[in-house]
C-alpha cells in the first residue's frame, strides 16, 4: 500500500509531538514528511512536499490555517484541521475539510479521522473510474447512477409532468453544468432519469423549430455561450450523443473550471439574479452566503 505523504501544521510544540506520536505508533500507512509552524511556512512546505494529507492547525502565529488554504494554487490535498475550538467547525468545512480534530487529539478521535480520509479517497477513486469507463460501456456507466462526478436529467426542456415544453428546465442545465465546473469536473447526461432509466430525447426534440439532434446541440450550445462566454462552451464542454436502444441520450463532459461560474436565473419575481453553485456528492448546490462563496473560490481557484 502507497504510504500517505502527511505535512503536520502545528506551532505548539507538546501538540505536534502528541500528533507526531499517535501517527507513528499506530498508523503506518501514515508517513509524516514534514513539519510547519507557520502560515508562510507551511505554504511553502505544501509547494515542495506535494502531501497527500495535511493535518492544518487553524490558530497560527501570522494568521489561521484557512489563510494557508488560500495561499496554495493548486489544492491536491486534503485536509483535517485541529483546534481547541469548535467555533470554527462550520468555517472549516466551508473549506472543505474533510473532518475536524478537537484538541487534545486522542487515538480514537485520529483514527474517526482518519477513517474518514480512507472514505473520501476511495469514492473520489471509484468515481474517477466509473468516468474513464464511458468510453467503453456507456449502458455500465448509468448502472452505476449518480455521484458527485455523475449527474442525470431527464430532459433539456420538455415538462415530464406537465407535458410541455418549460424552458425554466433549461436553467436547472446550466446550473448543473455550473456546479460542476466550479467544483472537480463531470459527466451530465440529459434524456436519462434520476432512476437511471432511459428516456431518451425525442420529446425534446419535439419543442425544437427543427426536431433533431443537431437542432438540439445548437440550442443547447447557444444556452451555454449566453450564459458563460465563447471561450467555456468550446474548451470546457464536450457533446456526445450516445444511442441506447432506440433512445438517442445527451452527453455533456465538463472541465474542472480555471475560474468561478456564476449562473444567471429567473427568481419567484421574475428577475435576472446571478448564484453560485457547486457539485457536493450527488447534488448541484447552491452556496448562498457571500462571505462563503469568497472563501470558496479563494480556495478553489
Amino acid at each position: 500500500m502507497n504510504k500517505i505523504k502527511t505535512l503536520l501544521v502545528e506551532d505548539e510544540k507538546i501538540s505536534l509531538m502528541t500528533l507526531k506520536t499517535l501517527l507513528s505508533t499506530h498508523f503506518s500507512e501514515i508517513d509524516v514528511v514534514g513539519t510547519a509552524g507557520s502560515v508562510a511556512e507551511s505554504i511553502e512546505k505544501i509547494n515542495q512536499l506535494n502531501p497527500n494529507l495535511v493535518f492544518l492547525d487553524i490558530s497560527l502565529p501570522d494568521g489561521e490555517g484557512f489563510d494557508v488554504l488560500k495561499g496554495c494554487p493548486v489544492k491536491s490535498f486534503e485536509t483535517i484541521f485541529t483546534t481547541a475550538h469548535e467555533q470554527y467547525a462550520l468555517k472549516a468545512f466551508d473549506f472543505f475539510a474533510i473532518h475536524y480534530l478537537v484538541k487534545p487529539v486522542t487515538y480514537d478521535r485520529l483514527q474517526h479521522a482518519l477513517n474518514r480520509y480512507h472514505e473520501v479517497r476511495k469514492k473520489d477513486e471509484i468515481d474517477e473510474q466509473i468516468l474513464k469507463s464511458e468510453a467503453n460501456d456507456i449502458t455500465q456507466l448509468i448502472g452505476q447512477g449518480e455521484n458527485s462526478r455523475l449527474e442525470f436529467k431527464s430532459s433539456l426542456r420538455w415538462d415530464y409532468y406537465e407535458c410541455r415544453a418549460n424552458k425554466k428546465l433549461e436553467e436547472v442545465i446550466l446550473k448543473s453544468i455550473a456546479a460542476f465546473s466550479n467544483a472537480k469536473g463531470g459527466v451530465l447526461i440529459i434524456g436519462v432519469k434520476d432512476d437511471g432509466q432511459i428516456l431518451g430525447l425525442e420529446k425534446d426534440y419535439s419543442t425544437l423549430k427543427q426536431p433533431n439532434k443537431d437542432q438540439f446541440e445548437l440550442h443547447l450550445r447557444n444556452l451555454i455561450i449566453t450564459c458563460y462566454g465563447v471561450p467555456f462552451a468550446t474548451n470546457n464542454i464536450t457533446m456526445s450523443f450516445p444511442v441506447i436502444g432506440s433512445h438517442e441520450i445527451c452527453m455533456i463532459e465538463i472541465k474542472k473550471g480555471d475560474e468561478p461560474l456564476y449562473t444567471t436565473v429567473t427568481d419567484k419575481t421574475g428577475a435576472q439574479v446571478e448564484k453560485f453553485y457547486v457539485r457536493t456528492g450527488n447534488l448541484s448546490q447552491e452556496v448562498v452566503k457571500p462571505s462563503r462563496i469568497m472563501d470558496y473560490i479563494k480556495c478553489r481557484f
